[in-house]
């Protein structure tokens, strides 16, 4: 659950509750308001009726004239009033108002504001002896009908103001949480190495400052980084003319070396001595063939002195063809675009030593049946700005999150970092490995 639905979910409920709480005390305000209007006026109907039953009583005025006289009170709001003759017949008095019509309540706000039931009993004697009885019953009905006018403006005003209050925090939120995101954004571009993207000023201080700390600290990685690479480029350049400097003083001392002591061992060879001494002179040759194959694969491997020679291309196929004699079982697939030969620059060396490794590694862990190798361009038109690499097995694999006990991806990595390009690795165990490549033509990229 994100920091923002979190927060959205507890601003609403927030609002939710202060309606609720402002619905329940306008409410608990009504009824106590019904219920002293009603109470008031069923209170001074009994007032009233006790001064005519004593006027009654003295015979001024006529008990029908005070029934009449009774009837117009029942005009006033909030009252019902019945004359009984006792016990059951209901007399109807002239002039008594007939019941209205009026705007319809809510039924769950006329039950929640409905007072507990007020009915007032007074009982006379009528001209011929009867009994009548005057009930005084409280009619809350107008008052909860004003009461509901009331609360329907106040429940208006308050769902406004609920919404208002709702949309700026929300509104403010939206705001902040799209710094939050830009800021989210910029340390995903430093996981990535993405530092060329500086981030925007912000309006709220607290953003603009963390923007202001991004920015020097994508311009501190964006140094150190170039920095880097160029020493990686400085160390890479020295250790290959190192190995072209050993490959050479292989060539050039042991080489000549074996060259002479196998020529001086062939001007010993004599056929009037022992086949004993033939013998030490054919091994001592035998030993000097097996020098020179074992100098060659060394020089191979330190300096593939065809590269600078007969190119890229030329290269890789002359080490894949000594690769597949020394491992016969594991097949072999090649792709090559011929374009990538003058399009490569200073990263054929690269290049090559990054099959190199990749076919080391097939060897040594992959336990792989199958090798694909593919090198092209991109986009493939007429001007493609990208030399793209892919080597694909279909070994064991490994699980990526693992970490590595070796420098050979190490070492890839920093070689493609060097000349600005992206190395790709997607594998699981079981799955094989594919390793992805791409570099900018021209070698490196000064963009």
């Amino acid at each position: 659950m994100s920091l923002r639905f979190r927060l959205n979910l507890m601003i609403s409920l927030s609002v939710l509750a202060i309606f609720g709480i402002g619905t329940l005390f306008m409410v608990h305000d009504a009824r106590r308001s019904v219920r002293a209007e009603v109470q008031s006026s069923a209170k001074m109907a009994l007032q009233l009726i006790d001064a005519g039953l004593v006027q009654v009583q003295s015979g001024e005025p006529s008990l029908p004239q005070w029934l009449k006289q009774l009837a117009l009170l029942e005009k006033t709001r909030h009252l019902k009033i019945q004359v009984r003759q006792l016990p059951e017949k209901i007399i109807r008095m002239e002039g008594q108002a007939p019941p209205t019509t009026a705007e319809q309540t809510p039924s769950w706000f006329a039950w929640a504001v409905m007072p507990d039931r007020l009915v007032g009993e007074r009982r006379l004697q009528g001209p011929d002896g009867t009994e009548l009885s005057v009930l005084i019953e409280a009619n809350p009905e107008d008052e909860i009908r004003e009461a509901w006018n009331e609360a329907r403006s106040f429940l208006f005003m308050m769902a406004v103001l609920v919404i208002t209050i709702y949309a700026l925090v929300h509104v403010t939120l939206g705001r902040a949480f799209k710094s939050v995101s830009i800021v989210l954004q910029g340390l995903e571009d430093i996981e990535q190495g993405n530092y060329g993207k500086p981030m925007p000023r912000f309006s709220l201080p607290e953003f603009d400052r963390i923007s202001g700390a991004f920015n020097h600290t994508f311009a501190s990685l964006s140094k150190a980084r170039s920095e880097n690479r160029a020493l990686t480029q400085r160390s890479l350049a020295i250790q290959e003319e190192e190995r072209r400097h050993i490959a050479q003083e292989l060539h050039d001392e042991l080489g000549q070396s074996l060259s002479a002591v196998k020529v001086m061992a062939a001007s010993l060879r004599d056929s009037s001595a022992g086949p004993q001494n033939n013998e030490a002179v054919d091994a001592i040759m035998g030993i000097c063939d097996h020098l020179f194959d074992v100098v060659k694969g060394m020089m191979r491997s330190l300096r593939p002195m065809m590269l600078e020679d007969l190119g890229l291309l030329a290269s890789l196929e002359d080490m894949l063809k000594n690769w597949r004699c020394r491992n016969p079982g594991i097949r072999v697939e090649c792709d090559f675009d011929e374009r990538v030969e003058e399009l490569a620059g200073s990263a054929k060396i690269h290049l090559f030593r990054i099959v190199q490794e990749c076919l080391t590694n097939v060897v040594k862990h992959a336990e792989a049946r199958s090798v694909r190798i593919r090198m092209g361009l991109e986009p493939a038109g007429s001007e493609p700005h990208c030399v793209l690499l892919s080597i694909e097995d279909d070994g064991r694999g490994f699980d990526p999150a693992q970490p590595s006990t070796g420098f050979g991806l190490l070492g890839m990595r920093e070689r493609v970092a060097s000349l600005d390009g992206d190395f790709r690795i997607e594998t699981g165990p079981g799955q094989g490995v594919r390793v992805g490549v791409t570099v900018p033509c021209g070698g490196i990229h000064h963009g």
